[in-house]
């Protein structure tokens, strides 16, 4: 009968695994969550001044939103009033302009929104204050209620795009 080493056989399975591991390695390393999906959510509050705040995340690591900020990845917002057709909103969600609002990772003037990267990936939220009766207010009849959503289109710096639409937010405007 023979004899087994298994001191020698130990050793050998120990090359084996250590030959094998490195390739095994890049077998199970997982992809980045990079720029896979977006959502988008606004809310309007009512004492006093209307308080229009829109809150844009995409969710990634926060090495991946730096890295997109950095290359010039940039938010597109939109905001419409919720009809039988979709109407743009002027000044919203920029005052003073009317039509689509470019954010990026420096602010243009007069721009203190900007986007970040968070713990919790890619961040762009928007803060205006507006007058009762004023841009949020997307129907002419005053008794009539106004419903204004937003939208938000993400392009990195490769022209990849995700889009996405916030909820619709109804009141007296």
């Amino acid at each position: 009968m023979e004899r087994v080493n298994w001191r020698r056989l130990a050793r050998g399975a120990l090359v084996a695994v250590s030959l094998a591991a490195p390739g095994l390695l890049v077998l199970t390393s997982t992809p980045a969550n990079a720029a896979s999906s977006m959502t988008i959510r606004h809310q309007v509050t009512k004492p006093g001044l209307l308080r229009h705040q829109i809150d844009v995340h995409l969710p990634m690591s926060q090495e991946d939103a730096a890295g997109y900020i950095w290359n010039g990845a940039r938010i597109i917002v939109t905001c419409y009033g919720d009809d039988w057709f979709d109407d743009l909103l002027p000044d919203v969600p920029r005052p003073g302009y009317t039509g689509p609002a470019t954010y990026t990772g420096t602010p243009g003037p007069g721009q203190p929104e900007i986007l970040t990267a968070t713990p919790e990936g890619l961040h762009l939220m928007i803060v205006n204050f507006y007058e009762k009766g004023g841009a949020l207010n997307e129907d002419i009849l005053p008794t009539d209620a106004d419903e204004i959503y937003c939208k938000a289109r993400w392009i990195d710096a490769d022209g990849a795009v995700i889009k996405a639409t916030s909820n619709v937010v109804s009141g007296t405007f």
